[in-house]
């Protein structure tokens, strides 16, 4: 499988993906609009050429973006492809000098294999005011917050209650 970064084209197989897990109630569905709007944001792994996982990465200002819309086709659990979409999100990230990823999510262990540790996820303020407050869910989410740092100069102010190398999360 080979990671690469998303094209218009791909808006509809990212669709798909991302609508078999939200049918589930694993994901947040997205539109196939608001993806093509946001193709930008959105990292794949393809073979054969067709696109058989994805991964958006959604700022949050200069040092912190969110990992969402993890899908991975079926077809191709098990074989590494979400390790290698996070591999891939840190390396964007790092390119684009962002010094934290957050993901809020069903699998916090998936993530903490990768280096992310847990947090309230009340503490992503802008996550929840963002995605949360008009969430259906909202009274018995389940989703648990989690961070990793990616380039650990760039991390603001410690803030009250959060760890200082999470703090730019708030």
């Amino acid at each position: 499988m080979r990671a690469r970064k998303a094209r218009r084209a791909d808006a509809g197989a990212i669709h798909r993906l991302i609508t078999h897990y939200a049918a589930q109630g694993l994901l947040l569905p997205r539109g196939e609009e608001e993806i093509h709007r946001d193709i930008g944001h959105f990292l794949v792994l393809e073979e054969k050429g067709q696109v058989t996982s994805c991964v958006a990465l959604e700022s949050y200002g200069p040092t912190l973006a969110e990992v969402r819309s993890l899908a991975v086709d079926p077809g191709n659990r098990g074989r590494s492809a979400g390790s290698q979409l996070i591999e891939f999100a840190f390396a964007e990230a790092r390119r684009r000098g962002v010094a934290q990823l957050f993901a809020v999510t069903h699998a916090p262990e998936f993530f903490q294999r990768h280096g992310f540790e847990g947090v309230r996820r009340q503490s992503l303020l802008q996550k929840t005011e963002r995605d949360c407050r008009a969430c259906p869910k909202r009274r018995a989410c389940k989703l648990v917050g989690v961070i990793a740092t990616v380039i650990p100069e760039r991390i603001a102010v410690p803030a009250l209650g959060v760890p200082a190398r999470h703090a730019a999360a708030l």
